[in-house]
């Protein structure tokens, strides 16, 4: 082979992402841990609380915190509508949140890392800590895009989304479909928050009961269950969701009509 310079053969990876190019320009989300106020904190325990309520739900202390959703978007349903489901939940559920919050991302969190809600095993949100569920609004309108090629697991929360009565239409690349007020509902109440509540169940079973925790000393107990994949957590979480489901709705629980509710004054801002 010739030792002269080809220009043909030069390195088609050049100026492409593949060689860094445009990398330090990423959009990512700010991984800050302070916050505008000085205090410490993930972005997703940050609020500005409109209104905030406490109850008490089978003997255990609840914090409910309610973020105002920006126009367009919608949290699919209320406080009221989660403490009822919290309030059917609790026969059958080890324990319950501290904390559920209502939380309105900002346009690069929507962006970057959507989500239908998550389970903190520890937040700090303003004065209130403990066990938190954090329901996050979904923008009206927008697309819900799943690829035709997909792993076992992608193919599972589809079929799930499906049922929930997301529309999806297929084009030559993606499934797709509009997030519309009434499927946004079946998935953040009748699912997601069922789904964080078994990433709970699954933690007071192995840590934190002492009948069945995977240690008696509690530290090593927490170690190993977080040394576990997060796909057999996912699982747990996934079948505690669907018994809990389909035990309400043949006990004619499920669904229900949306409960009103009116958020207070502004009591205070959080983070």
């Amino acid at each position: 082979m010739s030792g002269a310079w080809r220009p043909e053969r030069r390195n088609r990876n050049i100026g492409t992402s593949w060689s860094g190019y445009s990398k330090c320009n990423d959009m990512r989300v700010p991984e800050s841990w302070q916050d505008k106020h000085g205090n410490y904190s993930c972005y997703y325990e940050r609020l500005e609380v409109l209104s905030e309520q406490e109850d008490t739900i089978g003997g255990s202390q609840l914090k409910v915190l309610y973020e105002r959703p920006r126009q367009g978007f919608t949290y699919g349903c209320t406080p009221p509508d989660v403490i009822k489901i919290l309030a059917l939940a609790a026969k059958e559920s080890p324990a319950l949140p501290d904390i559920v919050a209502f939380r309105q991302p900002t346009r690069k969190q929507q962006q970057q890392a959507p989500v239908w809600g998550r389970f903190l095993y520890f937040a700090e949100i303003g004065k209130h800590e403990g066990t938190a569920i954090v329901l996050e609004s979904q923008e009206l309108g927008t697309l819900l895009k799943w690829s035709k090629r997909m792993t076992i697991a992608d193919r599972a929360e589809y079929g799930r989304l499906v049922a929930d009565g997301h529309p999806f239409v297929e084009n030559k690349r993606h499934f797709q479909a509009e997030l519309i007020e009434d499927a946004v509902r079946n998935t953040k109440l009748y699912r997601t928050l069922f789904h964080e509540l078994g990433h709970l169940a699954h933690y007071h079973q192995e840590v934190l009961d002492d009948l069945s925790a995977l240690d008696q000393n509690q530290e090593l107990a927490r170690e190993l269950y977080f040394s576990k994949p997060t796909s057999e957590r996912e699982v747990f979480a996934h079948t505690f969701a669907e018994k809990l489901s389909h035990s309400l709705i043949l006990a004619g629980e499920l669904p229900f009509a949306p409960l009103p509710f009116e958020p207070a004054d502004v009591q205070g801002q959080t983070g």
